[in-house]
């Protein structure tokens, strides 16, 4: 296999300084803001705290996220690693003048290309004390973590925090919350608090529970007391309700015939939903208790024959949510597919990062030299999909179809066999531009070649 071009990317002016620092949080506070500044995500590697022992001295050494060696494992899961020996080398120590700690650059190279955008980046993407605390609030007031998401890039455009990391902490709080209480001892804590009634039994005679049931104190009578009120609201008999819609509350549900003794009495079709669901797991074998849940559900939801069995696209489901309801002006509207398109574009960022600066296990190999950081992931996965065809293919275009070439405009497995039996890396070249644009900030030029029309027929009959 030839070898492929090394990257060396220079970011030592960036970091070399004379300036003193007066405590070891000053200087990884500005080590890791020159870091964010230049595109690299630097961490402490080492660190060690003077004791007055032998060999303990006051310094912190910082080098970049993606050093250190990559490490093979065998798993089924599609893992990858940042890991690929970069070189990146600070060390800093206390000065022996005492004027503060010094920044000294041992090497500030790095083997790879630096990220035009850090979305993605767990790392960068950690949320500061202050964002935790707004989060903390928002998630109070029963926020959705999209929205969570969106007020923060509002109050800083900046701000690369992921979605999973909102959630990651949603989830810190709730554990906070709970103590030390299992899950079942923090229902009977809320129950107990907000004054249900409820009974419990557990199983045989140990202290797992069983069943629980629990109940609000409501009464046919306090019902009656409601509804009677809310029928002296309408001053004329003719403008009394005909229907009115319950959740199956049986205590409601007798109230509604006293108070209204003609209206129709209709359940939710949300329990109903639930009841159907429930027989099906006691009439119905379990093959089939999924298959007839959603039959159920597809009438319930057709209005027509012809609506039967179509489902909603998922962002526009995505839009219906973030629209919340058909009630509102233009400027409304707007906003919410704004909102809707800046997760979606965040999410395609991420992705693009990822794809320029992880490498999958499966792909730590000289063939995929070129492609690496330069191509999108799910091209390298589709690729190496196809590389399995070629003991079978060999270089035979009748065989091989060239489906993956004609279809995605990536090598076909008769090309990778070429390349294999030749040797050489897959060239970058042959890849089409759809899966070699790995950021929203640069266009193509009009007039220049997309990479639309990739013909490998010369190239190949070379090899």
């Amino acid at each position: 296999m030839e070898n492929l071009p090394q990257i060396c990317v220079d970011t030592s002016d960036a970091f070399i300084t004379t300036e003193r620092f007066g405590t070891r949080e000053e200087v990884i506070r500005w080590i890791k803001e020159v870091g964010i500044d230049n595109k690299v995500t630097v961490i402490i590697s080492r660190s060690d705290t003077e004791t007055g022992k032998r060999g303990r001295s006051n310094k912190l050494i910082f080098g970049c996220d993606k050093g250190g060696k990559h490490k093979s494992i065998d798993s089924g899961t599609q893992s990858a690693s940042k890991k690929c020996g970069c070189p990146f080398k600070i060390r800093s120590t206390p000065a022996k003048d005492g004027s503060g700690w010094k920044i000294d650059v041992k090497c500030g190279l790095h083997n790879h290309g630096l990220p035009d955008r850090l979305e993605g980046h767990s790392f960068i993407g950690r949320l500061t004390t202050d964002e935790k605390q707004h989060v903390t609030d928002l998630t109070k007031r029963h926020v959705p973590p999209r929205h969570i998401l969106l007020s923060l890039q509002d109050r800083d455009p900046e701000n690369v925090t992921r979605i999973t990391q909102v959630y990651k902490h949603k989830s810190v709080i709730q554990k906070e919350i709970r103590g030390p209480r299992s899950e079942i001892q923090h229902l009977f804590k809320l129950i107990k608090d907000a004054g249900y009634v409820y009974w419990s039994r557990k199983k045989d005679d140990s202290e797992v529970v069983r069943e629980i049931f629990w109940a609000h104190p409501d009464s046919t009578e306090n019902f009656c007391w409601v509804l009677e009120k809310l029928k002296e609201l309408f001053v004329k008999k003719d403008l009394c309700p005909q229907v009115i819609l319950t959740d199956r509350d049986l205590a409601l549900m007798k109230a509604i015939v006293i108070v209204f003794p003609r209206l129709i009495n209709l359940l939710c079709r949300f329990h109903i939903n639930k009841n159907v669901g429930a027989k099906c797991k006691q009439h119905v074998v379990n093959d089939l208790q999924k298959t007839i849940d959603t039959l159920w559900i597809e009438v319930v939801w057709a209005s027509d024959e012809v609506e039967y069995g179509q489902r909603v696209e998922s962002a526009h489901w995505k839009l219906k949510q973030m629209l919340g309801n058909n009630i509102g002006d233009m400027v409304k509207c707007w906003e919410a597919m704004n909102n809707n398109l800046r997760l979606q574009l965040e999410n395609i960022r991420a992705s693009f990062q990822k794809s320029f600066y992880e490498v999958e296990h499966a792909h730590i190999s000289l063939f995929y030299g070129y492609l690496c950081g330069s191509v999108s992931r799910a091209a390298l996965r589709r690729i190496a999909e196809e590389l399995l065809r070629v003991d079978y293919v060999g270089t035979n275009r009748k065989i091989c179809g060239c489906t993956l070439r004609t279809s995605y405009g990536l090598p076909c497995a008769c090309e990778l066999g070429r390349y294999t039996l030749g040797g050489i890396a897959i060239p970058i070249d042959v890849v089409h531009v759809h899966w070699r644009k790995l950021t929203m900030e640069v266009e193509l030029e009009v007039g220049a070649d997309d990479g639309s029309e990739v013909d490998m027929t010369c190239a190949m009959d070379e090899l």
